[in-house]
């Protein structure tokens, strides 16, 4: 499942983020140890407010990412998400737009709740102190990499400015990085996992159908 239909028509959702970005957003807002109700992220996901014609085209439309929601939250549980087709890396700036989209949307929504990840964090290190390190640096590496393709072009500046030959081996092991990322995920939702369990019953909310 994914957002296509909803922005079948791009008039209809024009005050919405990209599909790409809204996605991303709503699998971040799904891989929070303390998940967030739809009225916390559904700001998140508008681009222009005060754009929706009416009350019937609002329902229509939360529904749809509710159900998106719904169905990330199923596969977090059934150990089945995936990144989506489309986040996928060439080098190229127009044809990685929607991998760059993507991971600038579950990256706002982590840092939007990050006070919860510290909430639960903390949690975790009086009860479990000996996990932190490992999580720590799982956590770390999760953020770089979205981070890394969330802007490959800053990525690579960056690497420039501290040297030039690192910067050309990172720019042509890019590719190899990305293909990384699903396994970066799985870490990620992983680790949101592992602290919900210092924050008891966080998913009862959302198992009805």
């Amino acid at each position: 499942m994914n957002l296509t239909e909803l922005y079948a028509n791009p008039q209809e959702v024009s005050f919405l983020h990209s599909r790409y970005y809204v996605e991303g957003c709503l699998v971040g807002a799904c891989a929070c140890p303390e998940i967030p109700l739809p009225d916390v992220w559904l700001p998140w996901v508008i681009k222009q407010h005060n754009q929706i014609q009416n009350a019937a085209q609002a329902d229509q439309i939360t529904n749809e990412l509710f159900n998106y929601f719904k169905h990330c939250l199923a596969q977090m549980n059934n150990n089945t998400l995936v990144i989506p087709e489309y986040v996928k890396y060439s080098g190229e700036f127009e044809k990685d737009r929607p991998l760059r989209e993507w991971c600038k949307g579950l990256l706002m929504a982590h840092s939007a709740r990050e006070q919860f990840w510290q909430g639960a964090w903390r949690k975790m290190q009086k009860q479990d102190p000996q996990q932190a390190p490992q999580m720590a640096k799982d956590l770390k590496h999760c953020l770089l990499m979205f981070s890394t393709f969330a802007d490959p072009k800053e990525t690579l500046r960056d690497a420039e400015a501290k040297s030039l030959e690192q910067a050309q081996a990172l720019r042509e092991n890019m590719p190899l990085i990305a293909q990384s990322l699903n396994d970066t995920l799985t870490t990620y939702v992983d680790l949101a996992g592992k602290l919900a369990t210092y924050l008891p019953n966080q998913f009862e909310t959302f198992k009805q159908d």
